[in-house]
């Protein structure tokens, strides 16, 4: 199979297993670097994509660690909360390691000689230049712009570090340690599942998402990541505006734009109530094209993408985004919209998010990858 957006993400769900299996040997340093640091409190600097994935872990974190997690940008550490974070345990982020703003905070962290961890999808980035304890987060060689397979994986490794933390530090015990091991094997099952459905999904309803011209993504708590990150995903592909709200602020104010026709979609994993879900049937009273993807038991509907299982919200992430990156690879694809508009060029003269020789890095990457296959 071409390893396109739909390969990455169709091979995520076998990726969260084998990473899982793995964990001790995968997180082993950053663990080790956590415990040294003898700080409690995290704080996680990326973009993108990256910064999706360290928000879609950050209720985990938060709960098993017992410590307060902080997520944002370069720009944001940089300008306006570098005094607010300096003794937190910091991780600097970059799948591609081309990140022109995350090389940036590198070098502003190096200045000031504050220790810190670097993740990465890509050991020859040019961020092994300036990063302090580069790490590999388990994501291989993903040899395509739109991340789909490193946030999920980027998204269990944080949950992996974490759990192997608040393990070592005797904050679960042994026996929820192995439940909460079982229930992230579960996710990438469910997420392999989810992908097939997903398929049907475009399948059945394929005219109204090639047609679909603008979005509103809604969802809570640890979702609230999934929802930024699917917004993402298809600004940047299907090259819609898709903005994402918070379920009860979805319903003061942001509601009122609604017309027949609008697509919204819902992520509900919320087990403490069903408020969301009234929310979703209200919404399907203004437009047919609302859309439902839940772990939850709630009655059969045609926009609905379900799967039934116990896993805890903090953990649904890891499958909860599926349906969203799967939509925007096959459309993507069938709509042949890979190209920007030819103004877009003028802008990318003007700003850069990589470095110089990004395109030359990707162009390794996809050589290593074929090598990798001939063996």
């Amino acid at each position: 199979m071409e390893k396109d957006m739909e390969y990455y993400v169709r091979v995520s769900g076998q990726t969260i297993v084998k990473n899982v299996k793995r964990r001790k040997e995968l997180t082993e340093a950053i663990v080790e670097e956590y415990i040294k640091s003898d700080k409690k409190d995290i704080c996680i600097i990326a973009s993108g994509s990256s910064l999706n994935a360290a928000m879609m872990t950050e209720s985990f974190m938060s709960k098993y660690m017992n410590c307060n997690v902080i997520c944002i940008s370069p720009t944001d550490y940089l300008d306006y909360k570098k005094e607010f974070v300096k003794d937190r345990f910091i991780i600097l982020i970059s799948q591609s390691g081309c990140s022109t703003n995350v090389i940036r905070a590198a070098e502003d962290l190096n200045k000031d000689r504050i220790s810190y961890v670097t993740l990465t999808g890509n050991l020859e980035g040019d961020l092994k230049d300036y990063a302090e304890k580069l790490i590999e987060y388990g994501v291989g060689n993903e040899t395509i712009d739109y991340v789909t397979l490193g946030l999920t994986t980027l998204n269990e490794f944080l949950i992996l570090f974490s759990l192997e933390v608040a393990y070592r530090l005797k904050k679960v015990s042994e026996q929820a340690y192995e439940e909460l091991v079982n229930q992230i094997k579960q996710c990438g099952r469910i997420s392999s599942e989810i992908f097939e459905k997903s398929v049907e999904f475009t399948k059945k309803h394929y005219e109204e998402l090639f047609k679909m011209d603008k979005a509103i993504i809604v969802s809570d708590g640890p979702n609230m990541g999934t929802a930024r990150e699917a917004a993402l995903k298809f600004g940047e592909t299907l090259k819609i505006p898709t903005i994402y709200y918070e379920s009860e602020e979805y319903v003061h104010g942001p509601n009122m734009q609604l017309i027949p026709g609008y697509a919204v979609f819902f992520i509900d994993t919320n087990t403490k109530n069903n408020r969301m879900y009234e929310v979703y049937e209200a919404t399907k009273l203004v437009t047919e094209y609302t859309y439902l993807v839940t772990n939850k038991q709630v009655d059969e509907a045609e926009r609905v993408i379900k799967n039934v299982n116990g896993i805890i919200s903090e953990l649904t992430p890891l499958f909860t985004i599926v349906p969203f990156q799967y939509i925007s690879a096959n459309v993507t694809k069938e709509k042949n919209n890979f190209k920007c508009h030819p103004y877009f060029e003028r802008f990318e003269e003007k700003i850069h998010c990589k470095t110089d020789d990004y395109e030359e890095v990707m162009k390794k990457k996809i050589e290593k990858d074929k090598e990798m296959e001939e063996q």
